[in-house]
């Protein structure tokens, strides 16, 4: 619950306080093994803000916090949802999601507009660098729960430590390994240790989005 608290940014101490509340009710509704609660929770977010504080140059108090936009982003990389305009709208309406990604004040979310702007302030660079991080995090608890994330969305194959497929999030045969050998001059690969994991992401560089992993032991 601290972390989604400490998310909350308001000038007023009573409406911070009258907001807690609200929020802290909210996030009590939401099942404990929710498996987008379960995933959001696994990540650690910590990075982000040290990453991105130069960006914010005016010192300006900020209308919403780094980490909450980038877990909103995160909503579209897991299949959630399709677009921005799209997150903009389910974050109004949605108690679920504004209150898993820290947005305190259920009429007072950010436009689609927000999440432009905010990657143009952070740059191309450094947004797709913390996404693919996020995603990284995010593979140890999908593996976990492989019917909540499409194929489609991303393919996660989960090996052995003897290097042997255990399984995949196909219903079918899996197909992804003819997939990656046929687009492979289309797809850039990231390597990233996540606690006692080794995971590989395979980007597409066109749109910088993961559309496959693979999670191994170390």
């Amino acid at each position: 619950m601290e972390n989604i608290l400490e998310t909350i940014i308001d000038g007023e101490k009573n409406e911070r306080q009258q907001f807690s509340f609200s929020t802290y009710e909210a996030y009590k509704k939401i099942k404990k093994n929710d498996p987008l609660k379960m995933i959001l929770e696994s990540i650690d977010w910590s990075f982000i803000n040290p990453l991105v504080k130069d960006r914010y140059y005016n010192n300006k108090i900020l209308i919403y916090s780094p980490v909450s936009l980038f877990k909103a982003q995160l909503l579209i990389y897991l299949g959630e949802i399709d677009s921005n305009r799209q997150l903009a709208e389910v974050l109004r309406y949605n108690t679920k999601y504004c209150v898993l990604c820290g947005f305190h004040h259920f009429l007072k979310t950010p436009a689609h507009s927000t999440f432009s702007a905010f990657r143009k302030r952070i740059g191309s660079d450094l947004f797709h660098k913390i996404m693919h991080r996020l995603v990284a995090q995010s593979v140890p608890m999908i593996s976990k729960k492989l019917s909540y994330i499409s194929p489609q969305t991303l393919h996660l194959t989960i090996y052995s430590r003897e290097g042997e497929i255990i399984s995949c999030n196909c219903k079918g045969k899996c197909k992804m390994e003819k997939i990656i050998t046929k687009n492979n001059k289309e797809i850039n690969k990231k390597n990233f240790v996540i606690d006692e994991y080794r995971v590989k992401l395979y980007i597409d560089r066109k749109s910088y989005k993961p559309f496959a992993a693979e999670l191994r032991p170390k």
